[in-house]
């Protein structure tokens, strides 16, 4: 037999080697599906959620019959590029703050609660559409003190009223000690939505 003749019969009667390239290929997208899954489950979570840091501890009962007001405190300022806003302690006895950040002349008010579930939340206290700048708690709704329109107080998702698409601005902040903290540059930038 000849060189090419056994060439040939090599081919036909050797095992063809198989490319480990698809196996590759699959094991990557079955890597990136598992890791996208983890992250959507690992996400489901309201995105008022990334809001409210602190808790009181404990759930809070709003169903009371009389409307909440929320309580003036002092105006803040800034320090070391952080403005704190209220305290774990002051929100634990008054559950329902108002403040204004002052910063050369000009005044952004401010407002901190706790939810029912005993989150605490910070927001910009402004329903823009109206400009009104006091809120009640109503049950388990927050209400603008001018026009009424009324946001459920977990999510601050609209249910009636011409302002529903404009409920107070939640911040994020941090807590540092008994402190609730929010970055100076986040209310210097701050502007209305509408």
């Amino acid at each position: 037999m000849t060189k090419e003749n056994n060439s040939k019969r090599e081919k036909f009667t050797q095992p063809a080697k198989k490319s480990k390239a698809p196996l590759i290929g699959g094991a990557i997208v079955l890597g990136i599906a598992i890791i996208a899954g983890g992250f959507m489950l690992g996400n489901k979570n309201s995105d008022s959620d990334q809001f409210a840091t602190a808790t009181v501890g404990q759930t809070v009962d709003y169903s009371g019959s009389t409307a909440i007001q929320q309580v003036k405190t002092t105006p803040v300022k800034a320090e070391n590029g952080k403005v704190v806003v209220s305290t774990l302690s002051e929100l634990k006895d008054k559950k329902f703050i108002y403040t204004q950040y002052q910063k050369s002349g000009k005044a952004l008010p401010l407002t901190a609660l706790v939810r029912p579930d005993g989150s605490i939340v910070v927001a910009v206290s402004i329903c823009e559409p109206c400009n009104s700048d006091s809120f009640r708690i109503e049950g388990e709704t927050i209400v603008c003190n001018a026009c009424n329109t009324v946001w459920e107080l977990e999510t601050f998702k609209g249910l009636s009223g011409g302002c529903q698409d404009y409920p107070p601005e939640l911040l994020v902040y941090t807590q540092n000690g008994d402190n609730l903290e929010v970055d100076q540059a986040v209310l210097d930038a701050w502007k209305p939505r509408v």
